[in-house]
């Protein structure tokens, strides 16, 4: 097709648009047979969507007189050339998407990793480890080749931007209704375990006069409900923020305070109790058990601490969206993030089971007698979990703003 006949047929759908909306009816028409034609949009969505979902229109033959196109190609072509406007994309590096990946894994959940050890053996546990670790990263990666095949063959399509939308091109739209309720309860639910979390700790340091930890100096005595109020304020701005590179920022500093909790627990088993350097409690590991005494002390005790840390797949959509080039990037953003991660946990793990053998506790930092060492780390993990919040709640977030616009524009369309 030549280019005016491009620029005619696109003036002659706008012109029969126009005329459509107005209530203008055709005095004399002639249809010709043809495939469905699909509307030219008239709005983009706000979304991250390339192009708004067009309507499709059955049983609507193409129309050929004063006011209409000649031929359904033309229509197609102007189509075409139409919706070859994108709107703009995420922003975010495979960098930036490995760290906030990272600190999704990577938490307080490391700490119950050396007594997961003590219960399925250092090899049994490293081998549990792996299982897990390979498993999130290959459905993590999986979910975004999904995202492409759902809309393989819907050209006019973007990939779906969340669980639920995705669950509903694969599944239909009942099956999407458990997914949604599914993924907000665990994304509202982790983060309000991580406000009690962090107002029972900050308590318990505020309460504390012995150990002259910062937050009984500078607030001393608060109760621990004052405390998850504080928390609840603290954290409410920043489950605001939609900027992904802010969240990369604040990824860095929680990863941060992981490791720093992680320095802190080695350098006082090094240093305190027991004391005699690493190379003490590695020679120690040898004396320990390599696999689980029963497939119940593997799986039913401490099998759900790997996966808990590991299987963080619902968190996966808004940092796929955040990204340039999610394709071609995020396969490589996990296996990055969950390696890193598996490597640091390992030799945590194995390291602080060759500290404490047979008396280490659900988590570690119950090891740790009541002092600086103890304080500093309760402060890390607090922080960490401070800069975890944003991340795991704009996954619910997400797809509760798209369940309140979609009706919205559905009321509207009705109107």
């Amino acid at each position: 097709m030549t280019r005016y006949s491009r620029i005619t047929a696109t003036v002659a759908l706008i012109i029969l648009h126009t005329k459509e909306s107005s209530g203008f009816s055709p005095t004399a028409t002639r249809y010709v047979d043809c495939n469905p034609v699909e509307r030219i949009p008239t709005t983009l969505s706000n979304s991250n969507r390339i192009i708004d979902i067009v309507d499709v229109v059955d049983d609507e033959p193409c129309l050929i007189g004063d006011n209409t196109v000649a031929s359904c190609d033309a229509v197609n072509d102007a189509l075409s050339i139409s919706t070859s406007i994108a709107l703009p994309r995420g922003t975010q590096t495979k960098l930036s998407a490995t760290t906030n990946l990272g600190k999704c894994i990577c938490g307080a959940g490391s700490f119950a990793l050396p007594h997961v050890f003590l219960k399925e053996g250092v090899i049994g546990g490293t081998l549990a480890m792996t299982i897990c670790a390979f498993l999130a990263m290959n459905t993590m990666q999986s979910i975004n080749k999904s995202r492409f095949l759902a809309v393989e063959d819907e050209p006019l399509m973007s990939p779906p931007t969340s669980y639920v939308e995705l669950t509903k091109l694969a599944l239909g739209e009942r099956t999407s209704k458990v997914v949604f309720s599914l993924t907000l309860a665990a994304s509202l639910g982790v983060c309000s375990t991580y406000i009690v979390f962090v107002g029972q700790t900050l308590a318990s340091l505020s309460a504390d006069a012995m150990s002259g930890n910062i937050v009984h100096i500078v607030a001393p005595n608060i109760d621990e409900t004052t405390w998850e109020m504080i928390t609840a304020a603290t954290v409410f701005p920043l489950s605001l923020v939609r900027n992904y590179g802010v969240f990369a920022f604040t990824s860095a500093l929680g990863v941060t305070a992981v490791l720093g909790g992680i320095f802190v627990t080695l350098a006082y088993g090094v240093i305190v109790d027991p004391g005699g350097g690493i190379m003490e409690a590695l020679s120690a590991i040898s004396e320990l058990k390599m696999w689980p005494d029963s497939f119940s002390d593997a799986f039913g005790g401490s099998f759900g601490t790997i996966a808990y840390l590991f299987c963080v797949n619902f968190l996966t959509f808004p940092i796929i969206n955040s990204m340039k080039d999610a394709r071609n990037d995020y396969d490589g953003a996990v296996s990055s993030a969950v390696a890193v991660i598996w490597t640091v946990n390992a030799l945590f793990a194995i390291i602080c089971l060759g500290f404490y053998g047979e008396e280490t506790q659900d988590l570690v930092l119950q090891n740790l007698d009541n002092g600086p060492y103890l304080s500093a780390l309760k402060i890390l993990l607090c922080v960490d979990l401070l800069f975890t919040f944003p991340v795991v709640f704009s996954s619910g977030r997400q797809i509760l703003e798209n369940l309140l616009i979609d009706g919205n524009q559905k009321e509207e369309d009705e109107e």
